[in-house]
């Protein structure tokens, strides 16, 4: 069966969506299964609470040592030695810092997803990222109202449908 619309991470069907890796499927959904699609503001993340929680807590690690380790001066430094330990204890601080702040970015719900909602009670959410930056939301929206069928597919007020 071809594809209607096919995109980085999802192809369309007549009948079906499949969910892509790698350009490969990897589950393939019938419209039958599906009980409701939205195209919302939300996170494609599995457990989005679990990475806010490490998120949080790699920030307050960072932040913990910068105010409690940082006390070090150029004057201190003595060898070289001492400086190659003070640089990487530097890098560590903001690498904490900054994947903590990433995971908090990227578990917050201001992403535009499509949420599927399985019939079993599961549910899938993708990211319409590119499918947006493409300017192909339209033709996106039109192929899964015919893979999915017209009265399940729902779009909230935080995507915009103008592009």
């Amino acid at each position: 069966m071809s594809s209607t619309f096919s995109a980085h991470y999802i192809s369309l069907t007549e009948n079906s969506v499949r969910f892509l890796r790698n350009r490969f499927p990897y589950k393939e959904i019938t419209s039958a299964q599906i009980h409701r699609v939205e195209l919302t503001k939300g996170t494609d993340l599995k457990r989005p609470v679990s990475a806010i929680v490490f998120g949080v807590c790699f920030v307050l690690l960072g932040a913990y040592l910068i105010v409690n380790f940082s006390v070090w001066s150029l004057n201190d430094i003595e060898r070289a030695r001492d400086a190659k330990t003070f640089g990487y204890f530097l890098i560590l601080q903001l690498f904490l810092v900054a994947f903590g702040s990433y995971a908090i970015y990227a578990a917050a719900p201001i992403h535009p997803v499509a949420r599927f909602t399985l019939v079993s009670g599961g549910s899938e959410s993708l990211s319409i990222n590119d499918i947006i930056k493409e300017k192909r939301l339209r033709d996106f929206l039109i192929c899964l109202k015919k893979a999915a069928g017209s009265n399940k597919v729902f779009v909230n007020r935080g995507v915009d449908l103008s592009v």
